[in-house]
């Protein structure tokens, strides 16, 4: 039987060169590649055309989040992992809505590695626990809106125009309501959405879409 080929992306050597080794000892797997930053990870992918992308949301040149939306969009059928060294409900939303087959921490241990690629050579997405148990909570509070986190009507058009870029009086301006209303609409959809910053609400809205 063919060994599975995996390309590992990560800037750290020392933890490409540990999880390399870790998954050919464990897993029928041969690492035709590393790389340490998105570009080469890239590259990599379009000249080894591996089963699965091993890759860390942190690269850099381009970004974590771009390599995915990059590579997916030119290897479809190709299985990607994500991890990451923050491992938020956001970050896990944005990679599975982006065509990632796997998010996990980065501070996983080994088996958790090993878990997640025997997963995705069969197909499966893979979760840790914890993230199953928020996206059961998630899923419960869908509402008439259709979006998972049970955000109302007005918060999602909120939502949308504040990772828009607009300021918060042009939010109420354009939206006909006072800047108190859209304060407290946006400390909800923080609180619904448990994001912290414009950065995690903006992969809110990219995994709604």
């Amino acid at each position: 039987m063919d060994k599975t080929t995996i390309v590992i992306a990560d800037s750290h050597e020392i933890v490409r060169e540990g999880i390399a080794a870790r998954l050919e000892a464990s897993c029928e797997a041969d690492v035709v590649a590393e790389a340490a930053d998105g570009y080469t990870a890239i590259k990599a992918c379009r000249h080894h055309q591996p089963d699965i992308l091993l890759m860390d949301l942190s690269l850099t040149r381009p970004s974590g989040e771009e390599t995915l939306t990059k590579v997916r969009s030119s290897n479809p059928e190709m299985k990607i992992v994500v991890v990451s060294s923050d491992p938020s409900i956001s970050n896990a939303f944005f990679v599975l809505s982006q065509g990632a087959i796997g998010f996990m921490p980065k501070q996983a241990k080994g088996a958790d590695f090993i878990n997640a690629v025997n997963a995705a050579k069969s197909g499966y997405t893979y979760l840790p626990v914890e993230f199953l148990k928020e996206f059961v909570k998630s899923r419960r509070n869908l509402t008439r809106t259709g979006n998972i986190f049970g955000l109302s009507p007005r918060e999602v058009e909120i939502l949308e125009a504040c990772v828009s870029g607009q300021t918060t009086k042009e939010v109420a301006h354009n939206l006909n309501i006072s800047v108190r209303t859209v304060e407290t609409h946006r400390n909800s959809i923080y609180r619904k959405t448990d994001c912290n910053c414009s950065a995690d609400l903006n992969k809110i809205v990219l995994s709604m879409n």
